[in-house]
């Protein structure tokens, strides 16, 4: 995976009682942001930027690029999640660039993953900017385990 620089990265976090959401939104290509009534800036992510895929408990499991603006889902068929549009006021478009055999289990230090300025409180978010930094630092440890094909 060849990583674009000057693009921004995000941390999707995935529940772990609902594992299942992942299967879904590799199905419509799309990640659903939970509003639950938050104002969320529509511009924070846009085409060509990351989003690294966390399932809480077991570490990170894909990285994606996005494909085109974030945007209110119109009908339950562009959130297809529990809870549907009600719940997923916005949804972003991605094509999945990688996705691990075995999550990345990551260890937190002083409650941050460890190498990184990540804190535990932005996994809890289910989406949140992260550094460059950060999300490269990621994505290349993910680059040197077995990767599922496509």
């Amino acid at each position: 995976m060849r990583i674009r620089k000057n693009a921004s990265w995000f941390i999707c976090t995935i529940a772990k009682e609902s594992a299942h959401n992942w299967d879904i939104c590799k199905s419509v290509s799309s990640w659903g942001i939970p509003t639950s009534g938050r104002k969320l800036s529509m511009d924070q992510a846009k085409k060509g930027d990351y989003l690294l895929i966390y399932l809480a408990s077991k570490g990170f499991i894909g990285i994606a690029s996005i494909t085109g603006p974030m945007k209110r889902p119109a009908d339950r068929a562009e959130a297809p999640w529990a809870g549907g549009i009600y719940r997923y006021g916005i949804v972003i478009p991605f094509e999945l660039e990688m996705e691990m055999e075995e999550p990345l289990k990551k260890l937190f230090v002083e409650m941050k993953i460890a190498g990184t300025s990540i804190t535990a409180t932005a996994l809890r978010r289910g989406f949140t900017r992260i550094s460059n930094a950060d999300g490269e630092t990621l994505a290349s440890e993910m680059t040197k385990f077995p990767i599922k094909q496509k």
